[in-house]
């Protein structure tokens, strides 16, 4: 085990997930600016893809790796596009 790296361990989790939540609490205030049928709390989610897209790039390139980091940032927008389907599936278990 890498206890050696513990602590930049920890400092890594909180980096990640406070750069995930404040893109949450933008997405919270950019909701208003969605239409309104996609106002249900969508802006958070959105937010929220932006702010992991954007931790998880820097993330790669703080490791040194661009690649890592163009691919990871790449493909966690790319799942952003999924939001609106899951937003309708959601709609349509919840109503099951």
């Amino acid at each position: 085990m890498d206890w050696e790296y513990f602590y930049d361990f920890i400092i890594f989790g909180i980096v990640d997930n406070g750069v995930m939540l404040i893109g949450a609490f933008f997405g919270l205030g950019l909701e208003k600016y969605l239409p309104n049928k996609l106002q249900v709390g969508l802006g958070a989610v959105i937010g929220a893809g932006i702010g992991n897209a954007v931790s998880d790039f820097t993330g790669g390139l703080a490791s040194g790796n661009l690649v890592l980091a163009i691919g990871t940032g790449l493909g966690c927008l790319i799942a952003l596009v999924t939001i609106p389907l899951l937003h309708k599936l959601q709609k349509y278990f919840a109503n099951k």
